[in-house]
């Protein structure tokens, strides 16, 4: 038999050889430090104006008027083991359920107070710095989730840096990054993209130092704010979107996370007792009075806000307040078109997993950075605040950049049609930041801005008249203090007649009524004011205040009629107790009136108290 030749051809393998594919491709440190001086620089070119400005809005309660804070290093054990609000509440910080506690923005705020004592240029100069780190973070973060190749100079066009890029234009950042308080968002977000950023790198290479960062960078999140929580769902659902066959991996991963969670969880109501009950203040829970069906189609109209302002941002107030947003039920269309557009999205996600994977992960990462300030987990104190999608925007900057790309491929020959849409958005997103930015200058001007767009919030003009007012005491020249005290009324009337319990304004419309009072001397049309509101709330202690020092100042007979007038509105009104308040003010004033005295009289009768009712007989 004629032997078989041997061929020289090498032998294929029974299994196919398997080519390794590196997920992501080094950027090197050149382009990284390139890339970071890019958005730091961009940021400071969009927030340069606020370098210059003061502390407005919250910032009393992080950082000027926070004794902690104040205290500098030895605040910090007091900010890691108090609720958030204390060192500016004191012991009456349960105004939101279950509280609040984020040290680590208030900590970095003590830090500041400790080299350079209150300093908001500073503090805006380091909120814009981190801001610039967070668009950073945001486009290494992204490159390596989508396995970008690019590590020349074509970065720049690279889809993570397009959308990083829009992400620091996004005007709806202004109130995040110009309210220094607001760092606790800029910090939450530079901690979360990192937590997804080290969990990538341990499934790109199995280091356990990775899983380490990955772990201290998420707890740092949860210090700062506790939106990083949602990230418990958004890093895994992005690595099974975008590192198939990783299972195993990306179970350890979210196990971490979890006891993470727990551990977070613990230890924050170790600190904070955890009140279910909620605020009766309305300022404090919107939805005082509405129904299940009225608050549940209120936060829907606000979620359709949200999406609306994440693509286009404008008009932007930092005033959501009763009523800014109106009261709905489900029979408003807007709420049902709310409804509507979110479980689409919702359904959307199994369609687009596979062939749209950017436009699928930016639906969940939406939906699940909005959950939580969304009022349907945890009341958040207001109906919304642009702050609160400051994480959620980023979702909205992929979505934009997508859709132009695919767009363009479908309905443009060029190749650069894409690039151009995006170019165009991120400049009008950049010129409405730099028309937004100086409205944060002061409380005048942020209010002044407000109430041209918040126009039925009792806050925002509740604010506005106390802008004016306080304007007002700072301004020496007659006209224009007459000016402003008259320009100041009408936002207290309105605020009050909004919401007529409001205590500010009640409080406001008092004291202009009483300035006007300076300026006029018509005593009958400052009574009339003062009665109107002691029969909203005659607790106002500032009535008491000033009509202690009418009494023998003022004509006695039409300060005695006043007085009369309304101890007997409010005792028609089951307000006895405020009656006999106002009379005993009479009578210890030295209103010496016979009404007063048989008033007060019946009063100690019908309170049993027939020896004081005596003295009055």
């Amino acid at each position: 038999m004629a032997k078989k030749k041997k061929s020289n051809k090498p032998q294929k393998s029974a299994k196919k050889a398997v080519k390794k594919v590196k997920p992501y491709v080094s950027l090197g440190k050149k382009n990284k430090y390139i890339g970071l001086g890019i958005f730091v620089l961009t940021a400071i070119v969009l927030y340069f104006m606020s370098f210059q400005y003061g502390y407005v809005l919250d910032d009393k309660l992080a950082i000027s008027e926070n004794k902690f804070t104040k205290a500098g290093f030895s605040g910090i054990w007091n900010l890691l083991t108090t609720d958030t609000f204390m060192g500016y509440l004191g012991e009456e910080n349960d105004l939101l359920p279950g509280g609040r506690y984020r040290p680590l923005s208030l900590i970095s705020f003590a830090i500041e107070h400790q080299f350079f004592g209150l300093n908001p240029k500073l503090s805006h100069f380091i909120n814009v710095i981190l801001y610039g780190i967070a668009g950073f973070i945001s486009w290494v973060t992204l490159r390596r989730l989508f396995s970008e190749k690019n590590t020349t100079t074509q970065f720049y066009f690279a889809f993570s840096f397009l959308v990083a890029i829009m992400f620091v234009a996004h005007p709806i950042h202004t109130e995040a990054v110009a309210n220094i308080k607001g760092r606790d968002e800029i910090m939450s977000y530079i901690f979360s993209l990192m937590t997804l950023s080290f969990a990538l790198k341990y499934i790109d290479g199995r280091k356990l130092l990775h899983i380490a960062m990955m772990a201290l960078t998420y707890f740092l999140g949860l210090l700062s704010k506790e939106n990083t929580i949602t990230f418990l769902l958004i890093i895994p659902v992005a690595l099974l979107l975008f590192r198939k066959n990783n299972l195993k991996h990306v179970a350890l991963i979210t196990g971490v996370l979890l006891s993470l969670t727990a551990c977070y969880l613990m230890l924050r109501f170790s600190i904070i007792d955890f009140k279910i009950e909620e605020s009766t203040d309305v300022m404090n829970n919107p939805f005082v009075g509405m129904n299940s069906q009225q608050k549940y189609a209120t936060i829907s109209y606000t979620l359709l806000k949200y999406l609306g302002l994440t693509f286009v941002p404008n008009p932007l107030t930092h005033d959501y307040y009763p009523y800014h947003i109106p009261i709905l039920d489900f029979t408003d269309w807007r709420a049902l078109l709310s409804v509507g557009i979110h479980i689409l999205l919702l359904l959307a996600v199994p369609l687009l997993w596979k062939k749209h994977k950017k436009l699928a992960l930016a639906i969940i990462y939406y939906v699940a950075s909005m959950s939580i300030v969304s009022n349907i987990v945890v009341g958040v104190g207001t109906f919304m605040n642009e702050r609160f999608a400051f994480t959620a925007s980023l979702a909205s900057c992929i979505a934009i950049v997508y859709l132009s790309q695919k767009g363009a491929k479908k309905f443009s020959e060029s190749n650069h049609t894409g690039l151009y849409i995006t170019a165009i958005v991120i400049t009008i997103y950049a010129a409405l930041t730099m028309m937004r930015i100086p409205v944060w200058e002061t409380e005048l001007t942020l209010n002044t801005a407000a109430v041209k767009v918040s126009k039925n919030s009792a806050r925002s003009n509740s604010f506005m008249a106390t802008a004016l007012f306080n304007t007002y005491k700072e301004t020496q020249d007659a006209n224009e203090r007459k000016s402003l005290i008259l320009q100041a009324e009408p936002y207290a009337t309105k605020a009050a007649s909004i919401l007529p319990n409001y205590k500010n304004a009640n409080i406001m419309l008092s004291g202009i009524a009483a300035e006007k009072y300076k300026f006029d001397k018509d005593l009958d049309s400052l009574l009339k004011s003062f009665r109107s509101v002691a029969a909203r709330r005659p607790d106002v202690e500032f009535l008491g205040t000033y009509l202690e020092y009418l009494n023998g100042r003022a004509d006695s007979g039409r300060m005695a009629d006043f007085y009369v007038e309304l101890a007997e509105m409010l005792k028609n009104q089951n307000r006895s107790d405020w009656s006999m308040h106002y009379l005993l003010l009479a009578d210890n004033g030295g209103i010496y009136d016979n009404r007063i005295r048989e008033m007060i009289h019946d009063n100690y009768i019908a309170l049993g108290n027939p020896t004081e009712a005596e003295k009055y007989k």
